[in-house]
């Protein structure tokens, strides 16, 4: 089966309804940035802190690779800025997670806030996630409005996979 793809800002709820997905679809969730985070034996921000951010993108580009090679029937998790540097439609049937920033901005506490060092500079951050609404936009093949409770979104995804078997 093919895999599940989910993209979309930092904290709009990919990990969450992943996993949610998962336990719906017997799939197995995989998280882009804990991947790289458990490979590297660093936090996302540690790796940006040494290799950079053009270094982080290289490594998110081999695991498209590897990711695409190897694993099906899964769903993906993607970080927040994957999709903006790579095509992520290697990887599967890809879903964008739309929400607003306002409700990006409630749903974070400050701890979740510390691990994301873009939300240090709201404006900045604001900025970045309008830069990228549009390409999340033109990468997905489903559009999925995320305000709604996790499961529900992830019942709604299901359903929209199964349409496709037959």
């Amino acid at each position: 089966m093919e895999n599940i793809v989910l993209i979309g800002f930092m904290g709009s709820g990919k990990t969450t309804i992943g996993r949610e997905i998962a336990l719906l679809g017997g799939r197995f969730l995989l998280d882009t940035d804990g991947l790289i985070e458990q490979n590297m034996g660093k936090s996302v921000r540690e790796i940006f802190a040494s290799v950079g951010e053009k270094g982080f993108r290289k490594i998110e580009s081999q695991l498209i690779l590897w990711l695409s090679a190897n694993v099906k029937n899964a769903v993906i998790a993607t970080g927040g800025g994957m999709p903006i540097y790579n095509d992520v439609h290697y990887l599967g049937k890809v879903f964008w997670l739309d929400v607003g920033f306002e409700s990006i901005i409630k749903r974070l506490d400050s701890i979740e806030k510390k691990k994301r060092p873009l939300f240090e500079d709201m404006t900045k951050a604001q900025s970045l996630f309008n830069e990228r609404k549009p390409i999340y936009e033109k990468q997905a093949q489903y559009v999925i409005g995320g305000s709604a409770k996790p499961t529900e979104i992830a019942k709604k995804i299901v359903s929209l996979m199964n349409e496709r078997v037959i």
